[in-house]
């Protein structure tokens, strides 16, 4: 019986003026990803987050049927014409508007510029080809060694080989040891000075950056980042879990964060005019989740609880990978420790330095998922906690990557009691970074919005009823770039207070587990963006981060990107980031008895009195 013919639809975005053609039925959410498109989705498309907002402009969809647990539209909204993409599937040519609101553009993303620590020993080197004389032997029985080298034999073509052994002309061989096994990746006439060149990459979960480095000197030659391509199809770790669960959806994810490394290699290629078959050594450092992605490994065994993870780094080709670089080049990732501390919060050690030092130190990094480490030269223990997303500006009505238009600081003004608030670069403000909702949260509480337990005050004259439940209006629709309201809604709260006790409860679980005090911790080292744009007074003041009255506190920058670039120029690092990364304990707070406890005690402004002395 022959099948029906399936109609080809097209199907037009702006205002970026493009067109995707797709077959009747597909999700707008699907063919918004296949126009290349980059626009919010934090559920992966469950109907669950309402952050991909599009308006239809002409012809029509089918609209999926509501569901108790989906995000409905406000009647405004859908007399507006606005639709849920995940929602509706394509019936007919048609022609959908993405908002301001639902684009993922311009992010502010932190960079940091890694100056050279210790000697420069990385894993790809060139060294002087000594050949055996010729006179008398076979010609394939000539030896071939390689000056100044010791280790494993290296693996080479026959075709090199062949090459090596065709000439008595001096040469050099560029040996790599960031595989298994040792690997000729080239020869070259020994008076060629041509430099070497490796890159370092930060394989987060919601950004990728890399910096090109000149692998004979350490020198940072250019930086490049991008959006993780992976957001399409879910921005929280699970969702991506769930959207690998299929041999097919693995390999999507695996090549969305091939392609995301590549649009940055493309990037550090053009403003160096290196070519990118000149780069020999990658280092990337990422959670657990990203790094079993980008490897194609299946991770969904990372969902259940006290699950053995390899601390062994894992090593590949970049053939093997897909990524645009010497095809023979190895991949180093950054060794795992478990199921949701992997090598991006092993580079933060090795960052900050925390393994050399007597004193006690505690590591913070709330991204997407929040790591934390504590410990010294003689021991360190790990947790992890999912805190993040609301620190990010995600799952909040109102919140949104730190881009052009967000709300980036609020502060209350002490004499008339008045609050404002600043946008990233100076724009009419588009919703609320996070930065920007933690300000926010301590200048409620100080006017009276917000009591201690997380509670909106309806006394409060900018705290109103809602048909969602109250809300408290920050910037009225006539004054943003979006035309709608920038609100704080108790459920926004409510998710944030949960967040909040996370990372404090986490905190508060490793500390009491080793027996030691806020007053013990000397150095407090924050990372990521959550370190250099958070006003840490106000983190401390709403009860994310205990006080710590004796600690120095530092801003680690991109720790997780440091730590590539330490592993990448030094083979000494990598062995350091191994015995870390080996020796760290780690505490699942999914079993841990005390963290219900902790968590429960830091679901009030600040927190547990001895963790937030006067």
């Amino acid at each position: 019986m022959q099948q029906p013919e399936i109609k080809e639809l097209r199907v037009f975005f702006q205002p970026m003026n493009r067109v995707v053609t797709v077959p009747a039925g597909t999700s707008l959410f699907s063919a918004i990803a296949l126009a290349g498109i980059a626009i919010e989705g934090i559920c992966g498309g469950k109907g669950t987050c309402g952050k991909c907002r599009v308006i239809l402009t002409r012809g029509s969809c089918q609209e999926a049927p509501a569901s108790d647990s989906g995000c409905r539209l406000t009647k405004k909204e859908e007399e507006q014409g606005y639709h849920l993409a995940c929602q509706v599937k394509v019936t007919e040519d048609a022609e959908f508007t993405i908002p301001v609101e639902s684009r993922i553009d311009s992010p502010q993303i932190l960079i940091t510029r890694t100056g050279i620590t210790g000697g420069i020993d990385p894993a790809v080197k060139r060294y002087r080809v000594d050949m055996s004389p010729s006179d008398g032997l076979p010609f394939a029985s000539r030896s071939v060694r390689f000056a100044g080298y010791s280790g494993m034999r290296p693996r080479m073509s026959d075709e090199k080989y062949n090459k090596l052994l065709a000439t008595d002309i001096p040469r050099s061989a560029t040996l790599s040891e960031s595989r298994p096994t040792p690997v000729l990746l080239g020869i070259s006439p020994a008076d060629e000075s041509i430099p070497l060149y490796g890159i370092a990459v930060d394989l987060g979960t919601t950004t990728v950056v890399g910096c090109l480095v000149c692998l004979d000197t350490g020198e940072i030659l250019a930086t490049g980042s991008t959006l993780n391509r992976q957001i399409t199809y879910g921005e929280e770790l699970l969702t991506r879990i769930a959207y690998a669960s299929s041999p097919e959806g693995l390999i999507t994810l695996q090549k969305s964060a091939a392609e995301s490394i590549n649009d940055v290699i493309g990037t550090l290629s053009l403003v160096s005019g290196i070519k990118s078959a000149d780069i020999v050594d990658v280092c990337i450092a990422g959670n657990t989740v990203m790094n079993h992605l980008l490897c194609g490994l299946d991770p969904r065994y990372l969902e259940l609880t006290d699950v053995p993870v390899s601390r062994l780094p894992i090593k590949k080709s970049a053939q093997d990978l897909g990524l645009d670089v010497h095809p023979e080049s190895g991949v180093y990732c950054l060794p795992n420790v478990s199921r949701f501390v992997g090598g991006d919060a092993v580079g933060d050690m090795i960052t900050a330095g925390v393994h050399f030092s007597d004193e006690l130190s505690l590591i913070v990094d709330l991204g997407t998922n929040g790591e934390i480490v504590l410990g010294n030269r003689n021991w360190a223990a790990s947790v992890s906690c999912a805190s993040g997303p609301a620190f990010e500006g995600a799952g909040i009505r109102s919140g949104m990557r730190a881009m052009k238009g967000a709300i980036d600081h609020v502060w209350v003004n002490p004499d008339t009691g008045a609050i404002s608030w600043s946008t990233i670069g100076s724009a009419q403000a588009r919703g609320i970074c996070g930065s920007g909702i933690i300000d926010l949260g301590v200048a409620m509480v100080e006017t009276g919005a917000l009591d201690f337990a997380g509670k909106l005050n309806f006394r409060h004259p900018k705290v109103l009823s809602s048909p969602e439940g109250p809300e408290f209006i920050l910037v009225p629709a006539t004054e943003t770039g979006t035309g709608w309201d920038i609100v704080i809604t108790q459920q926004d709260i409510d998710y944030l207070m949960d967040s909040k006790a996370a990372a404090c409860g986490a905190i508060a679980v490793l500390l009491k587990r080793y027996k030691c005090t806020v007053w013990d911790v000397r150095h407090l080292y924050l990372a990521g963006a959550f370190g250099a744009y958070t006003d840490i007074q106000n983190a401390v003041r709403f009860g994310i981060l205990p006080r710590f009255p004796v600690a120095t506190v530092h801003a680690l920058g991109n720790g997780s990107l440091s730590g590539a670039y330490a592993t990448l120029v030094s083979m000494q690092n990598r062995k350091e980031a191994e015995a870390l990364a080996r020796h760290m304990v780690y505490i699942d707070l999914m079993v841990d008895t005390s963290f219900a406890e902790e968590y429960a005690a830091a679901l009030y402004i600040p927190g547990k009195q001895d963790l937030f002395p006067p």
